[in-house]
């Protein structure tokens, strides 16, 4: 009668707790490359968009570096004819909007960022009797979209 006992362990438990702890891992360090990889896009895509942006703010700053010294230019030439000069001036180089009012004058540019965006420029020009504080004095200096965005706001609820 010589019986053979086998023993009993329980080996099932601990391996489905094993399994289940290295699921978990791959499951978080996939997660987390994933998480990485997006935030490195993303990083580089404002990285991208801040080069274009001072790219465009040195054109717009060498193009106020121009507007600058023809206005210093028109006033020393002849002061009594100051806007009339300054005028011609900018309209026969084309790429600035002009705005020559009785109260007000104003010269505004755009120069581009990127596809979507521009970086607009409104300068209000001082009169030349207080030509202390500057020729000019900058209104904005601001991103502004390059088009206007037409959403599709319609709902198809009933399609037949």
């Amino acid at each position: 009668m010589n019986k053979q006992y086998t023993p009993v362990t329980n080996i099932g438990s601990v391996s489905l707790l094993m399994t289940f702890i290295v699921l978990c891992l791959a499951v978080f360090a996939t997660l987390s490359l994933s998480g990485s990889i997006s935030e490195y896009r993303y990083s580089q895509k404002i990285a991208e968009h801040n080069q274009e942006y001072y790219q465009a703010s040195s054109t717009a700053t060498q193009t106020l570096r121009e507007i600058d010294r023809l206005l210093h230019a028109a006033y020393s030439s002849s002061p009594d004819i100051y806007y009339e000069v300054i005028e011609e001036q900018l309209t026969s180089l084309g790429t600035f909007t002009l705005d020559f009012g009785a109260d007000r004058h104003t010269v505004s540019y755009e120069v581009p960022i990127g596809s979507s965006q521009c970086l607009q420029v409104c300068l209000s020009l001082n009169e030349p009797a207080g030509l202390n504080d500057g020729f000019y004095r900058i209104v904005t200096w601001q991103e502004v979209p390059s088009s206007l965005w037409n959403g599709d706001d319609s709902l198809n609820l009933l399609t037949l």
